[in-house]
């Protein structure tokens, strides 16, 4: 719970948008079956109403990326959760079948703006330090959702199976009302003007190209496998081998769907944690061996003690899976992540769409095992491109020691700050190694420069907090004629940038030569500290020039 308070409001709350998102997804998937046969369709035309779902969700990513890049993520969120919503509550009274495949198509449009919008602001929200547990919390409320959604939408559709839609749209309207109200404001990402969004050079810390695209690799195919595996094979063909092959009762296929959902629940903040401290190519290459494993298992001859263990295996790496590629994918995408977030999506949605079909397809022509030996095959290549990319853990922010800027380019010399009571908790924090703003515990905003009360709500319920120290440059003014007691002889830059949580502040920027060139606007910036006197003072450099 300690941990989960520390995290970013934005991010927790979040989070528990996709519970309410997730749950509600659950709970309308006992419902279709129930529909079909009520409007007297087949299983075809059950499989084209998830279908079409996908196909849209796929066909309106990097649209809707683009929208989070113009708009911001707020308002993406609210977008699409409306959308989706009043769509569910139309399906709820649709006259025919295809009235309702046509709606739910619909909605996958605000699904796929909801989802990247949200794992945008997460992704950019979350502490470098931290990301991939403030991601497996993220994670985690999608996994809650989707375990609770299927027994409270079964109970529903034995009463009505149009109740759940309308649950659906109710659930999916409250959690857009929440998103309005209690996510930041904050401002929309860097345009993509100068740096397409997902090039090496937009991303965090600037990146070598070979390092980006390793990383970005490894991350994409973990997504494609997890959608292959996860939400595609898992939920047909070992369904199917369960019942064909092993005489699975329905009750034995629920107790291993439910070991799985327990061991991806527990393991996948643990992941997120391991990831933290040790590094995503450890976490990535274990996750990738544990799944590779597990899918092996059921090439064996077959027997239920191995298929429970194997579904036990395939859980634990689930939440490797989850957590970490998403926590690399935040490593490398700098302040603008849609984009990047965007091709991650779609990358799982296609291995959701073609696995089903491709691994059942093989199952038919030659059997079960040689569609498992396929999966264990793809498991294979998520180890081997997570051991050749580099690692993009930055070492932890109190491990870095105070940047030396040289000559040209330092902070301003001059006379030592005079904190004062309402500024001290900013001198401590950066003394610490720490950049501290103030927020509002009314309206959850960053703001800045100290005072007592909020300047959006006025509230005077406000706290001192810990920020990332990532930003980026908004304007500057190179100095080439302080005025004494400062040193004529050194340039300096006089910069106002923007956090990544919101507020703006004037600063100096170091670590670079004090050259317009050198001084790109929206360039990923780094708080880093400098002494002057008694005191430390925080300034900002290029992200990648910041000791480590």
């Amino acid at each position: 719970m300690r941990r989960f308070q520390a995290l970013p409001a934005d991010l927790r709350i979040s989070a528990l948008i996709a519970f309410v998102v997730a749950l509600g997804f659950g709970v309308i998937a006992p419902a279709l079956p129930l529909l079909a046969a009520e409007f007297g369709v087949g299983s075809a035309v059950v499989g084209a109403a998830i279908s079409a779902f996908a196909v849209v969700r796929l066909a309106t990513a990097v649209v809707n990326s683009r929208f989070v890049q113009r708009f911001g993520e707020r308002r993406v969120i609210a977008w699409g959760l409306w959308l989706q919503g009043v769509t569910m509550i139309v399906a709820s009274f649709a006259p025919d079948f295809t009235l309702l495949i046509t709606l739910r198509a619909v909605g996958g449009m605000g699904s796929s703006a909801f989802t990247i919008a949200a794992m945008s602001l997460v992704l950019r929200t979350a502490p470098p330090d931290a990301r991939g547990s403030g991601i497996s919390t993220f994670q985690l409320g999608f996994m809650l959702g989707a375990i609770a959604g299927p027994a409270a939408g079964g109970v529903l559709a034995d009463v009505n199976p149009r109740l759940p839609f309308l649950l659906y749209g109710a659930t999916l309207l409250v959690a857009a009302a929440i998103s309005q109200l209690k996510l930041s404001h904050g401002v929309p990402p860097p345009p993509a003007s100068r740096h397409a969004a997902g090039s090496p050079s937009a991303a965090a810390g600037a990146l070598p190209r070979g390092t980006y695209v390793r990383a970005f690799a490894a991350a994409l195919i973990a997504s494609f496998t997890v959608g292959w595996l996860f939400y595609g094979l898992r939920n047909s063909t070992i369904l199917v081998f369960a019942t064909e092959e092993l005489g699975g009762s329905g009750t034995f296929i629920g107790v291993a769907m439910l070991g799985t959902a327990v061991t991806q629940v527990i393991s996948v903040r643990a992941f997120g944690r391991w990831g933290d401290v040790r590094g995503r190519r450890p976490a990535m290459i274990t996750a990738g061996v544990l799944g590779g494993v597990a899918v092996a298992l059921l090439c064996l001859p077959a027997g239920e003690a191995v298929f429970l263990a194997s579904m036990a295996l395939l859980g634990v790496a689930g939440g490797g899976l989850s957590a970490t590629p998403a926590a690399l994918l935040a490593d490398i995408s700098g302040s603008s992540p849609a984009r990047n977030v965007a091709w991650f999506n779609m990358s799982s949605d296609v291995g959701a769409i073609i696995g089903p079909v491709a691994a059942g397809a093989v199952a038919d022509a030659l059997s079960f095992q040689a569609a498992f030996l396929i999966t264990t095959l793809i498991l294979a290549v998520v180890v081997v491109s997570s051991a050749v990319m580099r690692e993009t853990l930055a070492a932890p922010s109190s491990a870095r020691p105070p940047v030396t800027p040289s000559v040209k380019g330092t902070a301003m010399p001059g006379p030592a700050p005079v904190p004062i009571p309402e500024t001290l908790p900013f001198w401590e924090g950066a003394a610490n190694g720490e950049l501290r703003v103030q927020r509002c515990a009314s309206c959850e905003r960053h703001y800045f420069y100290p005072r007592p009360f909020c300047p959006v709500c006025g509230s005077a319920d406000v706290e001192w907090t810990t920020v990332s120290g990532a930003a980026r440059l908004l304007s500057y003014v190179i100095n080439y004629r302080p005025l004494p007691p400062f040193d004529p002889a050194t340039p300096v830059v006089v910069a106002l940038v923007e956090l990544a949580e919101g507020p703006r502040l004037m600063t100096n920027i170091v670590g670079v030569p004090p050259e317009p060139e050198h001084l790109e606007l929206d360039m990923p910036l780094q708080v880093c500290f400098v002494e002057r006197g008694e005191h430390t003072l925080p300034v900002f450099a290029p992200a990648g020039e910041v000791a480590r």
